[in-house]
Order: C-alpha cells, then sequence, then structure tokens
C-alpha cells in the first residue's frame, strides 16, 4: 500500500455516495461522505456546507456531521465555530481517539497549540501507537519551536506508518527550522527519488522546501498539488507552516482557485 493520487479514490467514492442518497436520502452518512468530498477533493465550500448542514438536519446527533463539519468550518478559517463543532463531535463519541486527535490539529492551527499537546498527550495514554496523534504532536512541537520534542514524535510517526510521506515532510521541516539542513536535504532527496516510481503528494514536498527557505521550488510543487487535486492542499488556508508565503501573489493565486479564502 503506497500513497493514491485523490482522482483515483475520490471519483468512485463519490460515485458511491451519490448511490447511497440515491437509494436512501434519508441517511445522514451519505451527506456526510459528499461533505467531504465536496470540500476536500471538489475544494467546493458551499456544496459542502450544504451537505453536512443536510446531514445534520437528518441527524443532529451524528458525530461524524459534526466532525466533517467542524473541520470545513475551521479549513475555511472559520475557528471559532469549527472549535464547536468539533467539541460537538467528541461529546457525542467521545471514545473515538481521531476526534480527538482532529480537534487538537485544529486547535494548533488556531494558535491553541499547548491547548493541542495536552490533547494529543491524553489521546496518547489511550491509545501509545497512535499515528496521527504522533503526526499532530510533531506537528504541534515545531510550531512552539521545541524542535527535539518535533522530530521524535514524526521519526514514531514514520515508523507507526511508514506509507505516508507526511511524517517524513514534517521531520523534514523541523531539521530544516532547527537549521539541520543537511539531514532535511537528504529527506527531501528519498521523496522525490520515489515520485518518480509512485505517487507521492507534491504537499509533502512542497513541505520540506518551503522549511528550507526555497521559495520557487515550494511554489512550484504547491501547484503541481493544485493539478494533481492533491486533499492536503485543503490546509493551505489554516496551516501556520504557509505563514511565510501569505503575502505572495502566486500563493494568494492558489488560494483563489481553490475557492478558499485569503
Amino acid at each position: 500500500g503506497s500513497e493514491l493520487p485523490a482522482t483515483e479514490v475520490f471519483s468512485k467514492a463519490k460515485a458511491a455516495a451519490n448511490k447511497a442518497v440515491e437509494i436512501d436520502d434519508r441517511l445522514a452518512e451519505g451527506y456526510v461522505a459528499l461533505g467531504f468530498i465536496s470540500m476536500w477533493y471538489d475544494w467546493d465550500r458551499s456544496a459542502s456546507e450544504n451537505h453536512l448542514k443536510r446531514a445534520l438536519e437528518l441527524n443532529a446527533n451524528s458525530a461524524d456531521a459534526h466532525l466533517a463539519y467542524g473541520i470545513m468550518l475551521s479549513n475555511m478559517g472559520r475557528r471559532a465555530e469549527g472549535l464547536v463543532e468539533l467539541q460537538r463531535a467528541i461529546d457525542l463519541d467521545p471514545l473515538n481517539l481521531r476526534n480527538h486527535a482532529v480537534e487538537s490539529q485544529y486547535l494548533n492551527f488556531a494558535g491553541q497549540t499547548d491547548e493541542a499537546l495536552a490533547g494529543l498527550h491524553k489521546t496518547l495514554e489511550m491509545e501509545p501507537n497512535f499515528y496521527v496523534a504522533h503526526l499532530f504532536a510533531s506537528s504541534a512541537y515545531t510550531e512552539k519551536g521545541m524542535f527535539a520534542e518535533a522530530t521524535a514524535e514524526a521519526r514514531t510517526a514514520r515508523k507507526l506508518n511508514p506509507v505516508s510521506s507526511l511524517p517524513v515532510a514534517f521531520l523534514g521541516y523541523a531539521l530544516a527550522k532547527s537549521g539541520n539542513q543537511s539531514e532535511a536535504r537528504a529527506l527531501l532527496e528519498g521523496l522525490l527519488r520515489a515520485s518518480t516510481e509512485r505517487y507521492v503528494t507534491p504537499y509533502s514536498i512542497a513541505l520540506i522546501y518551503n522549511g528550507l527557505g526555497e521559495r520557487d521550488e515550494t511554489l512550484a510543487w504547491l501547484e503541481r498539488g493544485f493539478e494533481q487535486r492533491d486533499l492536503r492542499m485543503t490546509f493551505l488556508k489554516v496551516e501556520p507552516k504557509w505563514n511565510n508565503l501569505r503575502d505572495d501573489p502566486r500563493y494568494r493565486d492558489l488560494l483563489r482557485q481553490m475557492n478558499l479564502p485569503e
């Protein structure tokens, strides 16, 4: 199992979700799926919001619907509203570790990094090998400039999920930011080599280039991510690791093309 291009996965998912709604338009799950697809793949925020509101009308107690709506609002920069929805998902399904980790990720994006780390530590107490929590912890430590912790968490995430390029990207970014350019470059070279043989998400390659301060390469790979409909491009509005690019007209152009608020 390697990373798969979004076009391959999402065209099938979209057909399945449309079919589910066709068969029974009273089920919230079908609308949750359509809401996710509209946000991550179609980059159509109004369609996403409509689908997710419909899901919540049909089932106000669907944790998945609140989670998806919270993610959508947060990705659009509507942080306060988004965090309310993410908390609601946790209240409705408190044992679901994914809900806790996702809330922490968006707390980090909202600048509430200490709260994010506290939440991730709690999640890891419940399940020490939860890959996503280690990945998000790496990101949060990077925001605090705690690079030893950030790289340790990214290495753990990489061990737990050797297929994804994201732990490599977070590790490379943290190493570059901490001044360890040579190891960051070696990781980047590894991803570039791998990308000639299999699909590697362009977002990951762009992230390490950005850590290394190579703006033109960063933007070239983000543009490739746009062309390939890389799902992670949906984070461009909220991920603070891109803050250094926010005034760049090429970056602003990408946000516009993806229907993300600048």
